[in-house]
C-alpha cells in the first residue's frame, strides 16, 4: 500500500552512515464516487455530483522516522487533503490541513509529539467505527465536531501498552493570545484496553470558545465518550456513546448513540451497517441515522465501493448524510446513495 523512500541509500552515496537508519514513506489514497443527494438545499431539490471521497477522504502525505539508538526515534507526519475532482484543496489555503507534526518515540514510554494533529476523541471513538472517516459515519452524527477533529498548536503524549491497557493526553495552546490563554484552548485524556479481538476506550475533552468578531473564550464544551468493539472472526461490531455539556454548543447539549458491524463475507468482499441517535437535551430535535456499505476488493490497493445513507431529522436537526453538512431545510430527512473507486498508493 505504501511505497517507502529509504534515506540509507542517500546515505550511501552522501558517505552519510549516521542516516542508515532513516526513512521516508510517501503516501496516499484517491478516492473518487459518483453521489445522489435528496433535498440538497433550501427548496428541497435534489443534488447529482461527481465528488471527491465518498469513501474515505482523498489525500496524500509524507511521513518519516529515524534511529536515534536506545530505543529512541524521531518521527514526522505531513498530510494534505485535496478533491481528486477538481485538483484543489480540501481545505483552501492550507497546505497540511490533516496533519503537520514532529516528535519523539520511546520503545519503553510512548509517543510525544507537538503540531497539528488528531484530537483524543478522535483516537479513542473512530477507529472503533468501521467506515473509519468515511462520508457516511458517526461524523455525520457530528460526534466530533469540527472544530476539534484537529487541534492546532498542541502536545500529544500516547503511552505504550501495559497489560493492554495505554493512555492519551493532548493539550491545545489554542489562539496564542497575549493576555488570553483560554482562547481555543483544548484539553483531553483518553484510556484504552485491548486484549485479543476485544477493545474499548474512554475520554474526555474540554475545549473553549474562540476570540473573532465576538470574545467566547470564557464558554466551553465536555464531551465524555465511551466505545467498544469485538472481533468474531470475520465478522466485528463495535457501538459506543457520547455526552455534550457545556454553553459553547459546537453541536448541541445532549448524548450520542451509535453501533456498527462489519462483516468480511469473503476474502474480496466486506459489508458495514451502522445506526446512530443524537438525543439533544435542550434544542427540539431527535436525528437518527443509517448507512449501509459494501467494498470489493480489486486488488491490495483497489477497491469498489457503494453506499446508502439515511437521515431521519425532526423538530429543529437538519444534519446531513455527508459529515458536518446540513440539508436544505429544518426537519427534513435525506438520503445520499453513491458508488465509486479508490486507489491506494
Amino acid at each position: 500500500m505504501k511505497k517507502a523512500v529509504i534515506a540509507a541509500a542517500l546515505a550511501g552515496l552522501s558517505g552519510t552512515a549516521a542516516h542508515a537508519q532513516s526513512s521516508v514513506t510517501l503516501y496516499g489514497v484517491v478516492d473518487m464516487g459518483f453521489e445522489h443527494l435528496t433535498n440538497a438545499n433550501a427548496a428541497g431539490q435534489a443534488q447529482n455530483a461527481l465528488l471527491s471521497g465518498k469513501w474515505l477522504p482523498s489525500r496524500w502525505g509524507l511521513k518519516g522516522t529515524e534511529d536515534l539508538g536506545g530505543g529512541m526515534k524521531a518521527l514526522f507526519m505531513l498530510e494534505n487533503g485535496f478533491n481528486a475532482n477538481d485538483g484543489s484543496f480540501s481545505s483552501p489555503g492550507v497546505e497540511f490541513n490533516r496533519s503537520a507534526w514532529v516528535g519523539l518515540s520511546s520503545s519503553t514510554v510512548g509517543t510525544l509529539t507537538l503540531g497539528r494533529q488528531y484530537s483524543v476523541q478522535f483516537d479513542k471513538t473512530l477507529f472503533y467505527d468501521p467506515t473509519l472517516f468515511g462520508a457516511y459515519s458517526i461524523l455525520s452524527l457530528n460526534l466530533i465536531p469540527v472544530q476539534t477533529q484537529r487541534v492546532n498548536n498542541s502536545v500529544k503524549f500516547k503511552s505504550n501498552e501495559y497489560a493492554g491497557f495505554s493512555a492519551e493526553a493532548m493539550y491545545g495552546f489554542g489562539q496564542q493570545l497575549p493576555g488570553n490563554a483560554s482562547a481555543g484552548r483544548y484539553v483531553g485524556a483518553g484510556l484504552e484496553y485491548l486484549s485479543g479481538g476485544f477493545g474499548a476506550s474512554a475520554s474526555y475533552e474540554r475545549t473553549n470558545g474562540s476570540v473573532g468578531a465576538v470574545d467566547q473564550s470564557g464558554l466551553v464544551d465536555q464531551r465524555w465518550s465511551v466505545a467498544a468493539r469485538y472481533d468474531f472472526g470475520p465478522v466485528m461490531v463495535s457501538g459506543g456513546m457520547a455526552r455534550i455539556t457545556g454553553d459553547l454548543h459546537l453541536t448541541p447539549v445532549g448524548s450520542v448513540y451509535w453501533a456498527a458491524t462489519k462483516w468480511n463475507a469473503t476474502s474480496a468482499l466486506s459489508l458495514i451497517g451502522e445506526v446512530g441517535h443524537y438525543r439533544f437535551q435542550q434544542a427540539p430535535g431527535h436525528p437518527t441515522f443509517a448507512e449501509a456499505t459494501a467494498q470489493y476488493r480489486l486488488s491490495l490497493r483497489s477497491i469498489l465501493y457503494a453506499n446508502v445513507g439515511y437521515y431521519n431529522n425532526s423538530g429543529g436537526s437538519a444534519f446531513g448524510v455527508n459529515g458536518y453538512t446540513n440539508v436544505g431545510q429544518l426537519g427534513k430527512s435525506q438520503v445520499g446513495m453513491s458508488v465509486g473507486i479508490q486507489h491506494r498508493f
